[in-house]
């Protein structure tokens, strides 16, 4: 029944969480500690239903298919780890890879990095595939390779220095500019957009002009920033499609500015 099972997770959930595989090495070799690294830590919630649901699913496969599935994904469950711990990281993994953590997704239930955040803290919230490479790395327990993503987005010369000349080295390397790089699809729902990041100069008319080249604009506003170099503002079309044309286009461009254009559906 499900409530003995939920009873043993509550259990599971209270008990500290204890690396019982050593740290990976990196090429063979030990990577420094960093301390800025957070433990990885069980995100789960054994009262909210979709964790119940979840859970329940994963007591229908035996240890060798939960094995089988973790593996899949480049899990690998540390050989002293008990049943219920695998069922569990398998329920973490299979929330995490479908975006849903209580219902939300992750970055509905992160808190958007503040002005002071460092550039790993802006990765992990606006880049889902960066997160998803990271969320992998804790889910595995791989604790060297968690340091190298976050040392690496902070400080690519440093990590370099650090870590460099090994082959795994640059493999994870290359996962990470990977994901970095990756475009960030964004689901449009409505013909409401907000912009940012369209240089300034080219004043109100220029905006509107490129937007309405996608389609019939029902509203508009502009706005310079406060440094009268890029401008904000909103936008309203009456196709759907036409704001994820103008999204496609230039969501993510550069125009010469060193910033992105960013759009926001509504």
């Amino acid at each position: 029944m499900l409530l003995p099972a939920l009873v043993l997770l509550q259990g599971w959930l209270l008990q500290p969480r204890v690396l019982t595989r050593p740290l990976a090495a990196l090429g063979g070799a030990m990577l420094p500690h960093c301390s800025r690294a957070p433990p990885p830590a069980a995100a789960l919630d054994y009262k909210d239903p979709v964790v119940a649901e979840e859970f329940a699913a994963c007591q229908a496969l035996d240890t060798e298919e939960v094995e089988d599935e973790l593996a899949a994904s480049g899990v690998l469950a540390p050989p002293t780890m008990n049943d219920m711990d695998l069922r569990m990281m398998l329920v973490e993994m299979r929330l995490r890879k479908s975006g849903k953590m209580g219902g939300k997704s992750e970055k509905q239930a992160m808190k958007k990095p503040g002005p002071d955040a460092n550039p790993f803290e802006i990765a992990l919230y606006e880049k889902p595939a960066f997160r998803e490479l990271y969320e992998e790395k804790k889910m595995a327990r791989l604790q060297n390779e968690i340091n190298l993503c976050i040392e690496y987005v902070n400080d690519p010369r440093r990590a370099k220095e650090r870590y460099g000349g090994t082959a795994k080295y640059d493999e994870l390397v290359a996962d990470i500019e990977a994901a970095l790089n990756a475009k960030v699809e964004k689901t449009v729902t409505s013909g409401k957009l907000s912009y940012a990041g369209f240089p300034a100069n080219m004043g109100e008319a220029g905006v509107r002009m490129t937007l309405a080249g996608f389609g019939e604009l029902s509203d508009f506003s502009w706005e310079a920033s406060d440094d009268g170099i890029t401008c904000f503002g909103t936008a309203e079309y009456e196709d759907p499609d036409a704001a994820k044309a103008a999204i496609d286009k230039y969501d993510g461009m550069d125009m010469g500015l060193g910033t992105a254009i960013e759009f926001t559906p509504a």
